[in-house]
């Protein structure tokens, strides 16, 4: 087992930048559309052209010329997001001023930016959106004219490849629209002139502000339920390892909601009215800025670096963003870390001003509705420490009582959680929270060794209705990273690879929401084993303890198993855990991978395999905690990381491992044998219309192995299979089946060299990824294959098309070897190929009693399955089985090996060819 988290490393790759390069000097023809003179002539040139017939889409044409060369000024004349925005702004400005100058317009039009264009806020590629004013129409001919201004400058702009959302209204339309539309009314929210009527616009603004005065409460409702909405869209979390900087939680949109919001309440913007200081004083109008300045410059290099509108910052860009920003590596820290732990710290500092502004709009709405006494609830007068809590109920949330003691009293703090941990639906006060993040270098190692506190923490963790909640405040405030120092060094941190979903620091509280709902009983159905052991606990605490600490690895320089357990071992008596249960928490969390690695890797059917588990192992608690442990981090670590599969082999993996602690090896064996005796007897029972005579021929070709490897289901289904096939004197046979979103692939076929290879490269071809293989052999000389496949990027497996070809394709391979290898190409969206995996092949002779274990591990790619089985089949090798395990880019593939006698392969010149041959494939894809 490694010793510490294995690491996919980014290979930096170069980009097109779209159809402008920012390094490169303007030609002469560029620095002539920068000047807005020449621009100007060129463009009434370009009209005159069109209308005369003599050019057609002229304007456009030029437009197209002009954009890139605009976005490219913008960010050649500042670093800053915020500062090319508005540049960017304003030089559309100049084109649509330019443009409408041209146009048929008169003084009854009024051309007005709104949205993002309104507050001059413009990436590279964002929408233009634009509001045409015009009065009612009283004649005829005053449609035709409105029409010909709109016409001629959308379809100017349209042709130019620019994105322009309009309307066209009078005033008292577009109110009676953003009446019943937020969207527009968010939009008009930011309405300004850019040509034509002033009166119009002015007609348009005063009715708007008539009806943002009596909508205040309706306003600010609507934009919290769509943040919720937003929020849920995005999993409730900001530390997603590859988040949307417009639409994610802390992202851009939020801190517009929080502009919006103050400009709707109070009637202009942040910094322009009176009423600020009453919201934000100059201190947290300062971050506002510092973290709105931060997403905007990581947004438009976004944009710049993909030439299109595309606000996820994914793993491919996050190195050349990081580089345009000017970050560099730093000791155990990458540049791009670094940039993303940044995106955190800001994102996590615009969820705080939000938080502010709702709890200062509420008291202020309160002190407009009759004053009801703040009292603490009961519950909330005490706790696990001595004294009265420095508590109290301000405008409806948890305050502090006292915030000049409780700066003076860390114990305060875990109070004030301790006390929301009880009453999750009584908001923190933005107050307190502030006092908190202000004081959390008081949290010294005295701090860390007060008893009391120890206890107040044990009960936010064991005793919470909302534990990661408690815990997620708790993190943004920096308070339990300085409490717990190895806790708070992964905050932010990021495991490179396409396997995980979040940061570490995100892991490791949503695996803590699983343990604390099974432990609640509200898994039982999925988890019985898991909950029965929770349940049954004496220290609770244990668990959540371990499950908070299972990345501490990560903070150390010397990343080895043996100096994780000390580690996590100190921590834990200090917490309040006995001696012993903190040794076993060491324990676990410097392995908490061990029962994974073997479920997924190692043949469960094999006594071998799982005594050499259970001796690692070591007790049964240890036992109990892997099995806890190994359930909360694959439910979430990876988009496919849980399936009915994983859940099969660690169930087996623990009865099995638990059989061996509660009666040796001889349990351990009659319990195999009753499985096996079981499956048999149960596929018996379903061979419905098959007489005893053909049940007894069938199933006497099939080795106990067998039975305890395959679910009995799926060896009815291979019955009627071969029965079939015989029947019609088939040589080989296949079914194709869809389970839950995947294939199923069963071939039944006269077992030969290069058989297993032959299959992969067959689904390798067909765009395929293998989930699971098993590669069974009849006493009769029979291939059993089976197969779960699924998608590359895990879509749901719905083309019949698709399982027509597979069928055939497969049908094809099992009946004699294809002439040629397939071709094999990546799908479009496969993202392995921008990481790099060391590769790396471990033969293990002891692993299994009939079979030497070759283990190979290097970077995922379309047939590495095919590609490794074909290089042991020109070995001469045959594979008795195979256990596929894929961690994102990562494959993990496990081959039972022996010759072509069936005999284990022991002498060290063969094996070592066999690893010279596997590296070389593995090496062959390791960084392409």
């Amino acid at each position: 087992m490694n010793s510490g988290p294995a690491q996919a490393t980014i290979t930096c790759r170069s980009f097109n930048a779209g159809f402008y390069v920012t390094s490169q000097s303007p030609s002469k023809t560029k620095a002539a559309l920068l000047d807005a003179a020449a621009f100007a002539d060129a463009l009434k040139s370009a009209v005159a052209a069109e209308r005369a017939g003599q050019r057609h889409g002229a304007v456009g044409k030029l437009l197209r010329e002009r954009m890139p060369v605009l976005r490219a000024d913008g960010l050649g004349h500042s670093d800053r997001g915020d500062k090319v925005a508005a540049r960017i702004a304003r030089s559309m400005d100049a084109i649509i001023k330019a443009l409408y100058k041209l146009s048929p317009a008169g003084d009854d039009i009024a051309l007005c930016a709104i949205g993002g264009y309104g507050r001059r806020e413009l990436a590279p590629f964002s929408d233009i959106d634009l509001l045409f004013l015009h009065r009612p129409t009283q004649k005829s001919g005053d449609d035709a004219s409105l029409r010909a201004v709109t016409d001629f400058m959308l379809y100017a702009l349209w042709d130019s490849g620019l994105k322009i959302g309009h309307g066209v209204h009078t005033p008292k339309t577009a109110i009676d629209f953003a009446k019943q539309d937020m969207i527009a009314r968010t939009a008009y929210l930011d309405a300004r002139l850019l040509c034509g009527s002033k009166k119009l616009f002015d007609d348009f603004h005063g009715s708007y502000d008539r009806l943002r005065w009596g909508t205040k409460n309706q306003f600010v409702a609507a934009k919290l339920r769509e943040q919720d909405e937003r929020h849920a869209a995005a999993g409730e979390t900001r530390y997603l390892v590859e988040p949307d900087i417009k639409e994610g939680k802390g992202a851009l949109r939020d801190v517009q909601t929080i502009r919006w919001l103050y400009k709707y309440v109070y009637g202009g913007a942040i910094g322009e009215h009176k009423a600020i200081d009453k919201i934000m004083d100059a201190s947290e109008r300062r971050a506002l800025q510092k973290a709105e300045r931060f997403l905007w410059s990581v947004r438009v290099q976004l944009h710049d670096l993909r030439g299109r509108a595309d606000e996820r910052l994914t793993f491919d860009v996050q190195p050349e963003i990081a580089a345009r920003l000017n970050y560099a590596d730093r000791k155990n820290i990458s540049a791009a870390e670094r940039l993303m732990k940044h995106y955190f710290l800001n994102t996590v500092e615009v969820g705080r001003l939000t938080r502010i502004l709702f709890a200062k709009l509420e008291e202020e709405r309160a002190k407009r509705r009759p004053r009801l006494p703040a009292l603490l609830p009961k519950e909330l007068q005490s706790d696990e420490a001595p004294g009265k809590p420095n508590l109290r109920i301000r405008g409806g949330r948890l305050d502090f009582a006292s915030a000049a003691r409780a700066r003076k009293t860390p114990r305060d703090f875990f109070r004030l959680f301790r006390a929301f941990s009880k009453k999750p639906k009584i908001d923190f006060h933005p107050d307190a929270l502030a006092v908190i993040a202000e004081q959390t270098p008081t949290v010294t190692s005295d701090v860390r060794k007060d008893a009391s506190i120890a206890a107040l923490f044990e009960g936010i963790l064991t005793k919470s209705s909302d534990t990661v909640r408690v815990l997620r405040v708790m993190t943004e405030t920096g308070l339990l990273g300085k409490y717990i120092p190895a806790y708070g060094s992964i905050v932010g941190r990021i495991d490179y690879g396409l396997y995980r979903r979040f940061t570490l620091d995100e892991h490791v509280l949503r695996s803590i929401a699983v343990l604390a709902r099974i432990r609640r009983g509200q898994l039982k159905d999925d988890h019985p084993i898991a909950t029965k052991i929770i349940k049954n606990a004496d220290t609770p605490l244990l668990y959540f303890l371990a499950m908070l600490l299972r990345e501490s690895i990560w903070t150390l320089s010397d990343k080895s198993a043996l100096q994780c357990e000390k580690l996590v071992q100190r921590i834990a008596r200090r917490l309040g855990l006995s001696a012993e249960d903190a040794v076993l928490v060491g324990w676990g969390t410097a392995n908490h991978l061990l029962m994974v690695r073997t479920a997924e890797r190692r043949d469960l059917t094999e006594a071998r395999a799982i005594e050499n588990f259970a001796k690692s192992v070591g007790s049964r608690a240890r036992l109990d905690l892997m099995l806890v442990l190994s359930v909360c981090h694959l439910r979430i670590v990876g988009w496919q990381s849980w399936d009915e599969v994983i859940r099969g082999q660690l169930t087996e993996l623990y009865e099995a491992s638990a059989a061996w602690f509660d009666g040796g090896e001889a349990m351990l064996h009659e319990r195999l044998e009753a499985r096996a005796s079981a499956a048999r007897s149960q596929t018996k029972v379903q061979l419905t219309g098959w007489s005893e005579a053909e049940k007894e021929d069938f199933l006497s070709q099939l080795t106990d192995t067998m039975f305890r490897s395959v679910d009995p289901d799926i060896i009815v289904r291979f019955a009627h299979l071969a029965q079939a096939a015989q029947t019609d004197s088939a040589d080989a046979a296949v079914t194709v089946t869809p389970r839950d979103g995947d294939l199923e692939a069963i071939v039944y076929a006269d077992d030969r060299p290069g058989l297993l290879a032959d299959i992969a490269g067959a689904v390798a071809a067909s765009g395929l990824s293998v989930r699971i293989v098993q590669a069974l052999t009849t006493t009769d000389g029979k291939a059993l294959d089976i197969f779960a496949l699924q998608s590359p990027d895990g879509a749901p497996l719905e083309d019949l098309n698709l399982t027509r070809r597979l069928h055939g394709a497969l049908l094809s391979a099992a009946r004699k070897a294809p002439a040629k290898p397939p071709s094999l190409r990546r799908r479009l969206g496969d993202r392995r190929s921008i990481f790099s995996v060391a590769p790396a092949v471990r033969i293990e002779i002891d692993a299994s009693q009939d079979a030497t274990v070759v283990e190979t591990e290097g970077l995922d790619r379309p047939g590495l399955l095919f590609e490794l089985a074909a290089a042991l089949a020109d070995m001469e090798v045959s594979i008795v089985s195979a256990h596929i395990a894929t961690y994102g880019e990562r494959a993990v593939d496990a081959f039972y090996l022996c010759d072509r006698k069936r005999r284990k392969i022991t002498d060290a010149v063969s094996l070592k060819k066999i690893e010279k041959k596997l590296l070389s494939v593995l090496s062959s894809g390791s960084g392409q």
